[in-house]
């Protein structure tokens, strides 16, 4: 059933508020969305005009008219289901999420009209489901709840970056040093423009690494790197660009976006290693309490000192055989974390 077409009974359409653009969403939209900037009313406008998947925004109001849970769902097509495992199983889904891989939820979940967004989230055909959910007691009838990657979250205690390499343990020191000691020729630099100074070639560093990632979810346009919003520093040698990082300020948090990097020349330069350090010698010296470091790579970035943030999905599909069958096997396809407690990071 197409998304913008479905129907909800006659009970539900007093409860709640839709749209299918985010210029149309009430003045109060942005007020409950505490420090999420992905769902910003100036960010989902954005992405309406460089992603073309069907989108449907929905408020739920509770009995004193108070907005209690809102949030965006995109109909997306060639969702791999099996990414956590060796299989691959294509389906589209109608999904709270983002058209592309972002470490936050697209939404708020309020306990008051929970029963009122169930009944909703039921009359979708196909698969529906709920993506990086931090409240691990969400729970709605008939979905059942998968883990997904967590977020990687690096917490700030140092005043400079010197301090934060003292403080590790001297095999880890060690290994950043010699990250360090390969990448002493690359150059970085902060791009001033990025809607000019971005390029195709940086692009296509990035479409390498999401073209060969085990477990990626929609691909960004290159629009989205035009952003002013955005920071970019780019590392480069003598010769060519060798990797590029992009972020984002929220408040005392630093959001680590995306990357893109040359994998011809990454164990040559330690490229990938590098670009972390950098971000966390960014946030460091600007002044910041915590980095999102993402969803992916999650070793890499505990062995830098992350710890996780643990994030859930809710999924169901609308044939019962088929949603019986999910509730059998989610267990065995979810992701499966890392033992945080195998990192000993610091002294």
């Amino acid at each position: 059933m197409n998304l913008l077409q479905e129907k909800t009974q006659n009970n539900l359409n007093k409860k709640i508020f839709t749209c299918t653009l985010a210029s149309d969403l009430p003045e109060d939209w942005d007020n409950n969305i505490e420090n999420n900037p992905y769902l910003k009313k100036d960010f989902l406008t954005f992405i309406e005009q460089t992603d073309n998947s069907q989108k449907k925004y929905c408020i739920f109001r509770n009995s004193q008219n108070k907005t209690d849970t809102q949030f965006l769902i995109c109909r997306t097509e060639n969702n791999n289901l099996g990414m956590f495992t060796p299989f691959k199983f294509s389906a589209t889904i109608n999904s709270i999420y983002f058209p592309f891989s972002i470490s936050s939820p697209a939404g708020v979940f309020g306990e008051e009209t929970k029963k009122d967004v169930n009944k909703f989230l039921k009359t979708f055909k196909g698969f529906t489901m709920i993506v990086n959910i931090e409240n691990k007691d969400y729970k709605l009838s008939d979905f059942t709840q998968a883990v997904i990657p967590p977020k990687c979250l690096f917490e700030i205690k140092w005043h400079s970056f010197s301090e934060y390499m003292k403080d590790l343990r001297a095999g880890y020191r060690r290994r950043y040093n010699i990250a360090l000691n390969k990448s002493k020729d690359l150059k970085i630099r902060f791009l001033k423009d990025n809607k000019t100074e971005f390029t195709e070639q940086m692009y296509n560093l990035y479409l390498d690494i999401y073209n060969n990632a085990s477990c990626k979810l929609g691909k960004v346009p290159i629009d989205y790197f035009k952003q002013e919003r955005c920071i970019i520093f780019v590392l480069e040698d003598s010769e060519d660009i060798q990797g590029f990082a992009q972020l984002y300020k929220n408040g005392e948090e630093l959001i680590f976006e995306y990357v893109g990097f040359n994998k011809k020349n990454v164990l040559q330069y330690d490229t990938y290693i590098k670009i972390l350090l950098e971000i966390i010698r960014f946030g460091i010296e600007n002044g910041y309490k915590i980095i999102d470091m993402g969803q992916t790579t999650d070793e890499t970035k505990l062995k830098l000192g992350c710890r996780y943030k643990f994030l859930y999905a809710l999924i169901r599909h609308s044939n019962p055989i088929i949603n019986f069958i999910l509730q059998k096997i989610t267990t065995h396809i979810q992701y499966k974390p890392l033992d945080e407690s195998r990192f000993h990071v610091y002294k």
